[in-house]
């Protein structure tokens, strides 16, 4: 349990990191839109933010209450689990897009530029999403139930 913990503590941490670096690039964004006069605001980036934020936010807060073995840590754990798989889904599906923004094809991609997309979705798919399965997997077993069952 202590191990399950510390990861969601790191993992939470670097999502908090992460989600205040989309936060603080957007605020950037919208200045420089109403600088130049543009008045459409990018919500798709600013949701994905907040997801990205807000998923950090309930990693961290659940990797605390396993350590102090809070019976609300087991749900919030599983809602973690769930808020990592979207947030991955979304960044899998929205860095592609945005990365291919002012070519015609994904062809016209240089060859760095398509190392560093493919290490990106590997990073985005190959840690975060077994994760979140061993999370479902080990927070629905009975031992683990009980564990952090109300008294």
């Amino acid at each position: 349990m202590t191990a399950i913990a510390v990861i969601n503590i790191v993992f939470g941490a670097i999502g908090i990191l992460n989600g205040l670096y989309l936060v603080i690039g957007y605020a950037v964004l919208i200045y420089q839109l109403t600088r130049l006069g543009v008045f459409e605001l990018p919500m798709a980036r600013a949701v994905f933010a907040d997801l990205v934020l807000s998923t950090g936010i309930v990693g961290l807060a659940a990797g605390i209450g396993i350590l102090r073995l809070r019976p609300w840590a087991r749900m919030l754990s599983l809602a973690y689990g769930g808020l990592l798989l979207l947030s991955c889904v979304c960044s899998f599906v929205a860095v592609p897009i945005i990365s291919t923004i002012g070519t015609y094809d994904i062809g016209s991609i240089s060859g760095f530029g398509l190392v560093r997309l493919i290490i990106f979705s590997a990073i985005y798919i190959v840690i975060p999403v077994p994760y979140s399965i061993i999370l479902w997997a080990l927070f629905y077993r009975p031992a683990w139930r009980t564990t952090f069952a109300k008294v």
